[in-house]
């Protein structure tokens, strides 16, 4: 009987394992479990995808928004309520599911350098968490997963650069060279337009703190790393401009007319001290006629009528050659009482002694006044004053060598075919620019005016390539800017400023020998210097 079970289950195992027709339906059965556990996982994955990509949009724009609130002097502080507003107006789906953002400052690259080992936040980050309980995820783990995104935007606030040193020649080799013992340590800026990588080089051993110094081109940053490390150097910057560029010279009516430059000789005078010694007597006398027919003399001062007296003084005249000391005598009768033959006279004589001392022959120095026009050169050979106004010095130089005395005051000076400016030696010059009024009151246009306001040299832009220089001393005082696109300037002395910042902007600047410049403004001035770059404000998503 046990066999006959036997075979009989071993017949039907064959046949199950030869029979097909149920093996879907089987796989389908047993596969079906995860089947649903992958749909619905599937669903749950996708649908936290969608929430860390509406999380992570929400708290981008948030970091976004909080940074260009933060650039903002009046928004400043409000910047966290402002990115938070942003990012509840970003959520969608999530609403309600999401944590409160945290918004907060950081910084990014370093931060903003404000000092030797002082730095600032210049970015905002914001972080947030969504988290809801789905259905399958739930069953599984049993807890709602945490959706995290965070943002970091960096912001740099948008600034005009300015400058009281500037190279303009874009193609120079060299745009600016600080040479020798060179103290520069005003502290105003410099800038080179120039893209060489050689933009602003160091020779020599100079002093240099400007604050800022920027160029469009290379600048030794290894000597300055080594210096002056207390300076902000950026080569290869952008947004730097030639702000004169676009200007054009006055040309008044009053500056057309040709003119020469001429020295008027001095006149020659004599002077002494004359000194004058008065002696005055009286006496008293009897008689019809006190001339011809006085009787006798009544008695040296009759009843102390009036002392006499003895008196000296000196003061300083003009005189012709050389003066003849002198002595006069003046008799005056005046009779008192009486009549005929008993008329009381009495007799006053004054002696004047005058003598000369002390003779002083002078020639003052040749003098030139000069009125503004059009002068084919100014060789300064004179005591000069340039009065008020535009001088345009068309073909020749503005030359000053010698040791003479040069004022002006509200003038300008205009550069044309080649024109040049030499400063040099020991005359005592004192030169200040013209203001808008000045210029308005020549015709110049009220806008124009303006951007001309200040300007003390200005080179034409159609004027041919020159080499000035400016080789000035302690009694060299220059209150304006110069500015010459086409010519290259040596400055190799020192100046002064006492109303007016200088401002020099010149094709190349070389800066040699003993050149000293610890100031280009006047003191307690808040104008550094001229915009010559601006950076814009800019906001960037950074992570």
């Amino acid at each position: 009987m046990r066999a006959i079970e036997t075979l009989f289950l071993k017949r039907l195992f064959k046949r199950l394992k030869d029979e097909t027709s149920g093996n879907a339906l089987l796989l389908v059965a047993l596969g079906l479990p995860a089947l649903i556990a992958g749909a619905g996982l599937g669903v749950d994955v996708t649908q936290w995808y969608m929430w860390k990509r509406e999380l992570q949009y929400a708290v981008d724009q948030a970091a976004v928004a909080g940074a260009w609130a933060r650039v903002r002097t009046d928004t400043s502080d409000t910047y966290q309520a402002r990115a938070t507003q942003e990012f509840n107006a970003n959520l969608s789906v999530l609403k309600g599911m999401t944590t409160t953002p945290v918004v907060g400052l950081a910084l990014y690259a370093g931060g903003v350098k404000t000092g030797p080992e002082t730095y600032v936040e210049n970015s905002v980050t914001v972080h947030a968490t969504a988290s809801r309980l789905l259905p399958f995820s739930g069953f599984l783990i049993g807890k709602a997963p945490a959706i995290y995104a965070y943002a970091q935007a960096a912001f740099e606030s948008g600034t005009n650069f300015d400058a009281c040193l500037e190279s303009v020649d874009e193609d120079a080799d060299v745009g600016i060279t600080i040479g020798g013992n060179t103290v520069l340590t005003a502290g105003c800026g410099m800038a080179s337009l120039s893209t060489s990588d050689t933009s602003i080089q160091v020779d020599g051993n100079p002093e240099v703190r400007l604050g800022t110094i920027e160029a469009a081109g290379g600048i030794d940053t290894a000597w300055f790393a080594a210096h002056d490390p207390e300076d902000t150097v950026k080569p290869y910057a952008t947004g730097l401009f030639d702000p004169f560029k676009d200007l054009q010279p006055p040309n008044p009516t009053e500056s057309q007319v040709a003119r020469t430059y001429a020295c008027v000789h001095g006149k020659t005078t004599s002077t002494a001290t004359q000194t004058a010694g008065v002696t005055t007597t009286y006496d008293y006398w009897k008689g019809a006629d006190p001339i011809n027919d006085f009787a006798h003399m009544v008695t040296a001062n009759y009843n102390n009528r009036n002392p006499n007296t003895n008196t000296s003084s000196s003061k300083t005249v003009i005189v012709d050659g050389v003066p003849t000391n002198g002595s006069t005598t003046t008799t005056y009768w005046t009779p008192l009482n009486g009549s005929k033959a008993n008329t009381l006279w009495e007799r006053k004589i004054v002696i004047t002694d005058t003598t000369y001392t002390g003779v002083v022959t002078t020639t003052p120095p040749d003098t030139a006044l000069l009125n503004p026009g059009t002068y084919s050169g100014i060789h300064v050979q004179c005591n000069t004053q340039f009065n008020t106004g535009v001088y345009i010095l068309d073909g020749g130089g503005l030359t000053i060598t010698g040791q003479y005395t040069v004022t002006g005051s509200a003038v300008m000076f205009v550069l044309k075919n080649g024109a040049y400016i030499d400063v040099a030696g020991g005359s005592a010059v004192t030169l200040t620019a013209m203001q808008a009024s000045d210029l308005i009151a020549r015709g110049v246009s009220a806008d124009d005016a303006s951007k001309l306001a200040g300007m003390l040299v200005f080179e034409a832009s159609d004027s041919s390539s020159n080499k000035d220089r400016l080789n000035g001393n302690s009694n060299t005082t220059l209150n304006g800017k110069i500015y010459l696109p086409n010519s290259n300037i040596d400055f190799s002395g020192t100046a002064k400023v006492t109303s007016q910042c200088l401002m020099i902007a010149s094709a190349t600047i070389r800066f040699v020998g003993a050149s000293n410049m610890t100031t280009f403004c006047p003191g307690g001035s808040t104008d550094t210097g001229v915009a010559v770059g601006s950076n814009p404000t800019r906001v960037k998503l950074v992570a």
